[in-house]
Parts: structure tokens; sequence; C-alpha cells
């Protein structure tokens, strides 16, 4: 067994950028910045420009990190001059890298900028409460970190980021609903260190109103943990406690998850094409649809052990299930509501009357009843929902509206077929058949 302090001595090489690296760095930073400068010169409303994100905080790790390049705007602009000049200002300020356009509460421009993701985003240059767009913070994060953080203590926050990097918990985007930087530097600056974090997480009980809270240090009004899932902190709590109890220099280079091949020919996949959309519009439609599919399959009466998503962030995308159950008797029992209840039981009557085998009331004053099973097979259900008939789900329309276009349902050796020649689609169903519990 490793001991705790020889494997933190370890990745602390692996987390602090070389002298190189800054310099690399900071050339293409201060390129970036003078372009955006340049961008915005005589153009009313806009107040000044800043280098934000874990660059700016220098809390960055090697070889992953963007630059963040905020356009201040004054609170008296409009928000639909706001959104138009600052999308203007970006574009102009990456002519010729190709830029793109994200959304978060508002789009911004993105760009790769000699090897580095170059983010340009706009916001309210306003006091901290004065909120008026999801960015306006983000400018006080970083004299915030500035203020408070020494090097030993952005240090902390580089091993926290690894590790939750490695474990499968960091990013705040939709598709993975994790930790952000900005999150790891409010728990490092809560707990005082990457092994303090760790212990507080080992140790965690979820709170009466919340499963975990962690509040924003400028703004105690706002919950950083609301945008983080159940799962990601639970995944997070299972590791910190497998690190602790046996430490490891693999939870800051690259764990190796436990596969489950065998349960390869279980697997179901929806697999459609779509319009190509933001990222996290298009992860946001397909978790909503994905639970709304899953919800309809288990309402048919095949349990689910797992479901997710998985897409290629172009055009491509699948919901994938993993069923404990493929085949249902012709005959399933319902459960209506009890004598008692004497409106609800006429109407449960009266509904299934025409369907019903046979409707009686069980010992505990329930009416039940057995009728003929709609779908018996499972693959029969889900190529019921290839339809237009999907749209009637709750799915969101663009998910819905590619599921009737295009959908297939994929399984067995189609599924190995398209998983083989789609690396997207084989590491969804990779994913879903893992012990993935961030150990």
């Amino acid at each position: 067994m490793s001991d705790l302090r020889t494997v933190l001595s370890a990745a602390r090489s692996k987390v602090i950028p070389t002298a190189s690296d800054t310099e690399r760095l900071r050339k293409v930073a201060e390129k970036v910045h003078a372009k955006v400068d340049a961008a915005v010169e005589g153009k009313p409303g806009i107040t000044g420009v800043f280098l934000g994100g874990s660059y700016a905080k220098d809390t960055w790790l090697p070889r992953d990190v963007d630059i963040d390049v905020f356009v201040g705007f004054s609170p008296q602009v409009e928000e639909e001059r706001f959104e138009r000049l600052g999308l203007a200002v970006g574009q102009e300020a990456v002519r010729g890298y190709k830029p793109g356009k994200k959304y978060a509460q508002h789009p911004y421009t993105e760009a790769v900028v000699d090897g580095f993701k170059v983010n340009i985003v706009p916001y309210y240059n306003v006091e901290p409460g004065d909120w008026r767009s999801a960015a306006d913070r983000s400018v006080h994060h970083v004299v915030f970190v500035r203020e408070n953080f020494d090097e030993e203590a952005r240090t902390q926050v580089r091993l926290l980021k690894r590790f939750m990097k490695t474990v499968g918990v960091y990013g705040a985007e939709i598709e993975n609903e994790g930790f952000s930087g900005y999150a790891t530097e409010a728990l490092i600056h809560k707990n005082k260190s990457f092994e303090a974090t760790l212990r507080a997480f080992a140790e965690h009980r979820p709170g009466d109103k919340e499963y975990f809270s962690l509040l924003d240090p400028i703004d105690s009004n706002r919950d950083l943990a609301k945008a983080i899932s159940r799962e990601s902190v639970a995944r997070m709590v299972l590791a910190s406690r497998a690190f602790l109890e046996r430490p490891r220099i693999e939870f800051f280079t690259k764990l190796i998850r436990v596969e489950r091949p065998r349960l390869f020919k279980e697997v179901y996949a929806v697999a459609f094409r779509h319009k190509k959309l933001s990222e996290d519009t298009l992860w946001g439609e397909l978790k909503r649809s994905a639970r709304q599919v899953a919800k309809h399959v288990e309402d048919e009466g095949f349990k689910l052990a797992r479901f997710g998503a998985a897409s290629s962030n172009e055009t491509e995308s699948a919901i994938i299930l993993l069923p404990v159950v493929q085949e249902l008797p012709e005959l399933e029992e319902r459960l209506g509501p009890g004598v008692e209840l004497a409106e609800g039981s006429r109407s449960f009557a009266a509904k299934n009357k025409a369907k019903a085998k046979l409707v009686w009331v069980g010992e505990d004053g329930r009416l039940r009843l057995l009728r003929a099973r709609e779908f018996t097979s499972l693959p029969v259900l889900l190529r019921s929902l290839t339809g237009p008939g999907v749209r009637d789900l709750g799915a969101s329309k663009e998910v819905a509206d590619g599921i009737a276009r295009s959908a297939r349902v994929l399984h067995g050796t189609s599924l190995k077929r398209e998983a083989t020649k789609k690396r997207w689609l084989k590491e969804g169903v990779s994913k879903l058949l893992s012990d993935d519990l961030g150990t």
C-alpha cells in the first residue's frame, strides 16, 4: 500500500505546469487578449476586456486549459444588443480561426487558437448581487481566488481537479453534471486542502433538504451544487473513500474501469440522426428524452437496470438501455384504488371493463384486474417508439423529431457492428456496462 504523502508528492509533479507550459500559454493568452481589445475599440457600451478562467486564477492543469476572455458591458446595454455585439466582437477577434457559437445563458464565441481552446464571453460589469447574466460572477471569481489563494492553495486546487477528472466527476457541462472549476476552488477554500476535501466527501451525509450543498463564497444566495448531479456527488464520495483507504497514483493519471462485456448482448440502443445543436442544448434534450423513454419502457413492465445516452456531438445520437427483462407474459395485473374511494373505484372499473380478463377485490380492499399486455417483447415495444408516437412520450422536440424520422433499434449483431464503426456509440455502451463508481 502506497503512503498517502508519497502519492501526493508524486501527483504534484503531474498537476503543476512547467515553465515552458506557462510561457506558451501566456503568449497565446496575450495574443487573444490583444485581438479582443482591438475588436472592442470604439464600440459604445463596452467597459473593458478581462482575462478570466483557470488561466487568470493560475489553477489550470498542464495540457488541459481553456483561455477565457470576458468582454464587459455596461448594465445599461439592452440584452438584445448585449448578445449581438458580444458575438460580433468574438467573431472579429478570432477571424481566421474558424469560430463557433456556444450557449450558456447567453451565446458566446469559441475557437481554437494555436492549439488552445478560446472562449470569448460577454458579461455585464456589475457590482456583486446585481447579476444580470450567468457570466457576471466570473470576473469576481477571479478576483476572489487571486486575493485568497496562495501558491500552495492553488496546487491543492490542481490536485483536486486532476482527481475529479480521473474519476469522471469533473465538468459542469450538462453532459457531465459534475464539479466546475470554480466548485473545486470553493471546496479548497472551504476545506483548506485536497486531503481535507476528500475526507469531507468520505464522511458526507445528505442533509434534510439538500443532498449536497456548496455555497458560492462571493454570493451566499447561490448554491454551486445545484448544477451537480447526485450521481457525481455519490461517485466522488466512493472515490474519496477508495483513495484514502488505498492511495494510488492512478487516481491522478488513469483508472481502469471494470467493464462487463458479457452484458453487451443484453443492451438495446435507439439510434437516430438529428440537426446539429450546441452541446449543452443537445445533452439537455438527450437526457430529458432518455428519462422519458426509460419511464415509458418501465411503465410497460420492462424493468431497466440502467439507461443513458450517447452522442457524436454532431448529428448522431442514441438512447441506450440495459433491461433486466426482455420478454413478459401475455397477462398483466393492474392495481386499482381502494373501494372506499367511490368515484375512483367506479372510474377504474369502467375504464378497464372492455379490456379486463378478470376484475376482483384483493384482501387489502383494493381493486385489481388482469388484462392482455399490449407488448410482451421489448424489441417490439422499442420499434413502436421509432415513429411519430414518440412525440407523445414527453421527449424533447429535436430528439423526438430525429427518432420519428430516422431511428433504428440496435441489438446484438447490429449494435456490435455500429459500435465498431462509431467510437461515440462504443464509449456510450462501455460506460453503461462498467462498474462506474469512480474508483
